[in-house]
């Protein structure tokens, strides 16, 4: 592949990543069961990293992932009531 091929894909795969975290950010903070998913993130990432299916992951691999699920982590249980527009005087 060439420099500009590979970057494309970089670009992309950065996007995609980010995009991502966005949903799954906004996933955490509505759950109806905050706690919960909080818990049981935690527990998955540790049997997908140190099961079966990490084998394949290297170390720095396993560090990232963990890094990025705390990061995820630490967005806060969204407010009950949402109000997009609260802030924006009335006009």
């Amino acid at each position: 592949m060439k420099n500009e091929e590979l970057q494309a894909e970089l670009d992309t795969l950065i996007a995609t990543q980010a995009g991502l975290m966005a949903i799954v950010g906004s996933l955490m903070a509505t759950h109806p069961h905050y706690e919960k998913f909080q818990l049981h993130l935690t527990g998955l990432l540790e049997v997908l990293l140190t099961g079966e299916a990490g084998k394949t992951f290297t170390k720095k691999q396993r560090q990232q992932a963990r890094d990025f699920v705390q990061t995820l982590q630490n967005i806060n249980k969204a407010p009950s009531k949402i109000e997009p527009l609260a802030s924006v005087p009335n006009l």
